[in-house]
């Protein structure tokens, strides 16, 4: 029963530790995923904003074939929505800039969509990090059943009958006691 314990959580251990390499792995990959996706955003929202200050430049000096221009040819559809929104609220209460949260035309997809890929990253990093704990706790259990082999195979040899039963009792103590936690951990690799 102790070998077949120390094999069963040796294998758990091993399961784990595969398990933490391949969340960590994934989770570098999509953290990198996330920052081109952040990098990418940043990209975008500066290029839109410089549009629209040159779009805001033309149209305070009157200048309407160069805002046309910026509007009709440069700016992106999403952009010229978004402007076009802006252009139509009242002066005195209407935003500064068509970037807001309010304008239904403006929309930040992929800042979601790297916050989204960010998110998923750190939920990898953490089951990867439970993964090693678990891993850990069948290490650990596995030196435990192994004190109790230790203890079974030196009572075996020993001729002292009280010794003997001593070194058995132990033993039979930390198999018990490794046979309630190998049941309390359970199987978190999913073998079965």
């Amino acid at each position: 029963l102790a070998a077949i314990i120390t094999a069963w959580t040796a294998f758990q251990s091993s399961q784990l530790g595969d398990k933490v390499q391949e969340n960590y792995s994934e989770g570098i990959r999509i953290s990198d995923q996330a920052s081109q996706e952040y990098n990418t955003a940043v990209a975008n929202d500066n290029q839109d904003q410089a549009l629209f200050l040159e779009y805001a430049k033309a149209l305070v000096s009157n200048d309407l074939d160069m805002a046309t221009y910026i509007h009709d040819t440069l700016m992106t559809p999403e952009l010229a929505a978004a402007v076009d929104w802006w252009v139509d609220q009242p002066d005195e209460t209407g935003p500064d800039s068509p970037f807001v949260e309010d304008n239904p035309n403006w929309s930040n997809e992929q800042w979601d969509l790297a916050n989204s890929l960010d998110d998923e990253a750190l939920q990898l990093f953490a089951d990867a990090k439970k993964a090693d704990n678990d891993g850990d706790e069948f290490d650990l259990l596995t030196v435990i059943v192994t004190l109790a082999l230790f203890l079974f195979g030196i009572a075996s040899l020993v001729r002292q009958q009280r010794i003997m039963i001593g070194l058995a009792a132990v033993g039979a103590a930390i198999l018990l006691y490794s046979i309630v936690q190998t049941i309390i951990l359970g199987d978190p690799a999913g073998l079965f």
